[in-house]
């Protein structure tokens, strides 16, 4: 069974992925009739996590999500305990040859969303507040998922640069106060993200290869940073509602203590979204974008069904594993059941298939420049990671992909080699550029 067709579908696949696996995940995503959140879906989890991590209080309160009719004015967000205010400062600028201060407003949309968490996951990655960005903004762009772009006036890497450049510009006021204690447990003012960007971009692409963050912003992100997934953040990227949703969940759901679920009315996660539609729409909005954000981070246990949100008790984004109660896995007991699609019959070995077409394998062993059967690995490897050693790639999955060990369909170990093989050569090319 997937479970109750009323769930968010990041669960009935979940449920289908250990009841039956990628084959039922399929046929659950048939019936339902969507390919986006299936795509997301096995791509999530067919690879390892990897690390990113946003301030947790822009985890509670979000960017606007559209252009406001003033975006000159502050972003101001408060929900009770938090507040936040971002302050567009001028900036100076060169206007018909003469030095001009002017405003370039708040960031907004999904854009300065994906920079921002790029940005920040970097410093708490590398423990260092100068950021490396890249030698020229395409390749930034790809490193944070964007395959296709264009410099028209209406570019993608024309609307990335204009909101990095908004959001770097801006002065941030963020506050929170300790309910236990009756204290502020955390205010900084007037705090820049980066004290040193040129924002530039030139008809080559050439931009500031570097930022360096502001030592105050610095040291409260590294104490207030929330993990989260980078390959999640890539399937959301091009909506800011599943990106606030999904990383308000990361913050608050492995926060939750107690045995007994939360409940937050839909007007306090408007606040913390920072919605202005009305309830009605609002609600619609947040349960078609759940399905999204459910199908990259299932083991998030909320019900957006009813007349107020109920969260439940999570593990953070980077648990690998389907954990969560509401996902029936419970114990050792249920690991040991194996998918049906592995289920061994009487006197069979484990590569006997249970339907044609389902033969299970090892990972190839050995070099892969020899064999019928690594042929295919071997191409990918070749286009997809070049100029690295195709089993150089081999070694690095081997030791690091934690599942090695269970038998796969081809289809499936094809797969999910094609996107460490991806990740692996943008890594070593980050790496070598450093």
């Amino acid at each position: 069974m997937s479970g109750d067709p009323t769930m968010p579908i990041g669960h009935q696949y979940a449920l289908a992925m250990i009841d039956g696996g990628e084959a039922k995940v399929r046929s659950v995503a048939e019936m339902a009739g969507t390919q986006l959140t299936l795509d997301a879906f096995l791509r999530v989890h067919d690879e390892e996590p990897v690390p990113a991590f946003l301030h947790s209080a822009l985890c509670a309160m979000s960017l606007p999500t559209k252009r406001p009719k003033d975006d000159t004015l502050p972003i101001l967000r408060e929900d009770g305990k938090y507040a936040l205010a971002i302050n567009p400062r001028p900036v100076l600028q060169n206007i018909d040859g003469k030095p001009v201060l002017k405003s370039l407003g708040v960031p907004y949309g999904a854009y300065p969303r994906v920079a921002l968490i790029y940005l920040l996951s970097q410093a708490v990655a590398k423990q260092s507040r100068d950021v490396y960005l890249g030698r020229n903004f395409t390749e930034w762009m790809r490193r944070l998922g964007y395959q296709t772009i264009s410099y028209g006036p209406r570019g993608t890497a024309n609307l990335m640069r204009e909101q990095v450049d908004r959001l770097l510009a801006c002065e941030w006021q963020i506050r929170w106060d300790d309910m236990d204690a009756g204290d502020n447990a955390f205010a900084v003012r007037d705090v820049k993200i980066s004290n040193e960007y040129a924002g530039s971009l030139d008809k080559n692409g050439a931009f500031a290869r570097e930022i360096r963050m502001s030592e105050a912003f610095y040291s409260q992100l590294v104490d207030h940073a929330v993990p989260l997934n980078e390959v999640a953040i890539r399937e959301l990227k091009g909506t800011p509602t599943a990106l606030d949703l999904y990383t308000y969940l990361a913050y608050r759901l492995p926060r939750i203590n107690s045995a007994r679920p939360q409940m937050i009315s839909w007007d306090q996660l408007a606040k913390h979204l920072g919605n202005e539609a009305d309830s009605k729409r609002f609600r619609q909005t947040v349960r078609e974008t759940m399905q999204l954000v459910s199908a990259v981070y299932p083991n998030a246990n909320v019900d957006v069904s009813g007349r107020k949100v109920v969260l439940h008790p999570s593990p953070a984004p980077l648990e690998r594993r389907l954990v969560g109660p509401h996902l029936r896995l419970v114990g050792a007991a249920s690991e040991q059941k194996a998918p049906r699609s592995s289920v061994e019959k009487p006197g069979a070995s484990k590569a006997t298939p249970v339907r044609p077409g389902d033969e299970l394998y090892a990972f190839p062993s050995g070099s892969l420049n020899y064999g019928e059967r690594a042929k295919a690995f071997r191409d990918i490897g070749l286009e997809k990671g070049k100029p690295w050693s195709v089993d150089a790639m081999a070694d690095a999955f081997r030791a690091g992909f934690g599942d090695i060990k269970r038998a796969r369909t081809d289809s499936e170990w094809l797969r999910v080699w094609e996107a460490f093989v991806v990740r692996y050569a943008e890594r070593r090319s980050a790496t070598s550029e450093e």
